[in-house]
């Protein structure tokens, strides 16, 4: 997880807590194209495939906190 840059953090923090990719581009004032750049950076880090697999690795970083 050390290797998550600052938009990958706030994309997966995000998408976990639900927010859709239009709320996700406003906050981090990215195009749509940045966006997807981001998240597919993130998923290929982490080696999931889907948005809900994120969900155990996150409650597994914030209990290592």
């Amino acid at each position: 997880m050390n290797t998550l840059t600052y938009e990958e953090k706030v994309v997966m923090e995000m998408l976990i807590q639900g927010s859709n990719a239009a709320e996700i581009i406003s906050w981090l004032e990215l195009d749509y194209r940045e966006y997807k750049k981001i998240k597919l950076r993130l998923l290929h880090k982490l080696h999931v495939k889907r948005i809900i697999q994120l969900l155990p690795l996150a409650i597994k970083l914030h209990n290592t906190i």
